[in-house]
């Protein structure tokens, strides 16, 4: 039983995110085409298979390219603006927003990197990601060092804990961003290969 439940989790983790890129994707491409039908009827010419495909890569290329000049990025601002005046819709758009900025851009100014830190306690030990130095203030105030740390919180990483502490007390872990947010997500059952590697070398 041990064997299959391992297995089980494996299989479940492994074709969970999977199948909700999947939905997610298909659910988009069925909106479009449903948007689309109208104009299929009208127009036969355009009811051709797969148009609801095209349409959906030509949005979202539109959408890069408004984002990626002055006037788009004022539209965007605006119905940013519009999206967090609205408290449930807020919360949902800004976490979305925040995974998004992780998994798919190179932005370094979210996650810097990955630390260990002792957390809760002295006895155990959290993820963590850096998000910036220590202001001055606080440096001054505690007499040393301090980094800002973002501890997420499983199997939700949008919620978690700010900490300032100090930088001599961080382990630095060489492992990725993602790497790290899939081993958080996932409540550890998920280990980079790079970990695996170094905890199968002798010391």
């Amino acid at each position: 039983m041990k064997y299959l439940r391992r297995h089980f989790f494996t299989g479940l983790l492994v074709l969970t995110p999977t199948v909700i890129t999947g939905w997610l994707v298909w659910k988009i491409f069925v909106t479009v085409d449903n948007l689309i039908a109208p104009f299929q009827k009208k127009f036969p010419l355009i009811d051709i298979p797969g148009i609801g495909f095209v349409f959906v890569l030509l949005i979202i290329l539109i959408t890069g390219f408004l984002a990626s000049n002055l006037i788009g990025r004022r539209f965007i601002a605006l119905g940013e603006r519009l999206l967090n005046r609205l408290p449930l819709i807020r919360r949902i758009y800004n976490a979305s927003k925040e995974l998004s900025e992780v998994f798919l851009t190179d932005k370094k100014t979210v996650f810097q990197s990955v630390v260990l830190i002792r957390y809760p306690h002295p006895n155990s030990y959290a993820l963590a990601f850096v998000t910036n130095r220590g202001a001055g203030y606080f440096n001054t105030l505690v007499g040393d060092e301090l980094i800002n740390v973002f501890i997420p919180t499983t199997p939700n990483p949008t919620s978690g804990f700010l900490l300032m502490i100090p930088k001599g007390e961080t382990f630095p872990v060489d492992i990725s961003v993602e790497e790290a947010m899939k081993m958080v997500i996932s409540g550890g059952a998920f280990t980079p290969q790079l970990l695996q590697s170094a905890a199968a070398r002798p010391r």
